[in-house]
């Protein structure tokens, strides 16, 4: 049981006991990885931490091959304002810290504590001494303007960050150019191998929002001719997370195993022109945990299961009739399923439980 895209074992801080003999030689660096070697792996499908889909899609897509069932909650995809935003600043980099950084994440918290009291928040940098530069900056100016730092913010970096989760995650990259103007490329333990696994724990923390403190945009990092896939994929993630900022996050659709067209129920129920008079419409491909999306102008109202793809995926016969259904509604969704068996003998019958249901979309919006 567990997760190879999380931290693996570090040996920078594994304690050894000293012996005349000399080591043996390892076969695997974990108990995991070496399970993984002689046993079945099956995969854990479901991640519902995050509220919003783009807090989890880049690592669905880069680390877990999109197979990841994603399930936000309908309220937090209501609120008009993306999940991830880039704060660009003009930082420098000195003795492996970013002042201006600092500043500017303290801000911020004091901000998110203003106006959000109810919100847990946590901070993460890239390296040990802009943590603790973070946290001197932090207490000390809050002593001075009198405010009280609640028990559940935490400060930490990459390294130690793992089974950590808090409501908003401020990030302070840290990486940014000296007085000379130069951009070190220094990378530290995200450049080892296994580093990126670094970065996966860090950027899922999140349930409802990502905040990013940056001084430099991701095409300043030039990763070219570094072997590890750290350094690259932190590049990606900061050009997903100015995609996102900017409003132009487009969900990954679910992989599925395709067969033609007409042989999904989902494909005759989206071809009926019957929801113009409530104005919604029946769309493939908008959520990856829906096999239609009731689309009322261009936001998601509704859900309609069916037993095509995502139903054949399904581990056990109580993932789709018992725990989908409750999730469903526990993250504030309505949704109705419809069987391709009922579909074929009476579709009178179902057009009529799937007007019921757009109805009551439409009253409940």
């Amino acid at each position: 049981a567990g997760d190879d895209k999380q931290l693996r074992p570090f040996e920078l801080y594994q304690a050894r006991w000293e012996e005349d003999s000399e080591e043996p030689e390892l076969e695997s660096d974990s108990l995991l990885e070496l399970c993984g070697k002689y046993l079945q792996n099956v995969n854990l499908q479901g991640h519902y931490r995050s509220k919003r889909l783009e807090l989890i899609d880049f690592s669905n897509h880069h680390f877990y091959s999109g197979k990841l069932r994603l399930l936000p909650d309908k309220k937090a995809m209501e609120q008009n304002r993306p999940a991830i935003h880039y704060h660009k600043i003009d930082g420098r980099w000195e003795n492996q810290c970013n002042y201006p950084e600092a500043e500017q994440v303290t801000e911020l918290v004091f901000q998110f504590l203003a106006d959000s009291p109810d919100k847990e928040i946590g901070i993460v940098s890239f390296n040990m001494p802009q943590q603790v530069l973070i946290q001197d900056v932090l207490e000390r100016m809050a002593l001075e303007r009198g405010i009280s730092l609640p028990s559940s913010l935490f400060v930490k970096n990459i390294e130690n960050v793992q089974g950590d989760e808090r409501d908003i995650i401020l990030f302070s990259i840290g990486y940014a150019r000296d007085d000379k103007g130069k951009l070190n490329m220094q990378f530290g333990s995200l450049n080892v191998a296994g580093g990126e696994n670094r970065l996966n724990v860090a950027i899922t923390r999140a349930r409802e929002s990502i905040v990013i403190v940056a001084s430099i945009w991701p095409e300043d990092l030039h990763t070219e001719g570094i072997k590890n896939e750290g350094p690259k994929l932190l590049r990606e993630y900061l050009a997903y997370a100015r995609d996102v900022s900017n409003g132009k996050f487009v969900p990954s659709p679910p992989i599925t195993v395709r067969q033609n067209s007409d042989w999904y129920l989902n494909t005759h129920l989206a071809r009926q022109d019957r929801n113009t008079q409530y104005n919604l419409h029946l769309v493939t491909g908008i959520l990856p945990f829906a096999d239609l999306t009731v689309m009322q102008s261009t936001a998601p109202a509704g859900v309609i299961l069916t037993d095509d793809g995502l139903f054949q995926q399904a581990l056990t016969a109580k993932d789709p009739h018992v725990y989908m259904p409750a999730l469903l509604k526990q993250k504030n969704w309505t949704s109705l399923r419809i069987y391709s068996r009922n579909w074929w003998n009476d579709q009178e019958s179902v057009d009529h439980e799937l007007a019921k249901y757009l109805y009551h979309v439409n009253e409940k919006k």
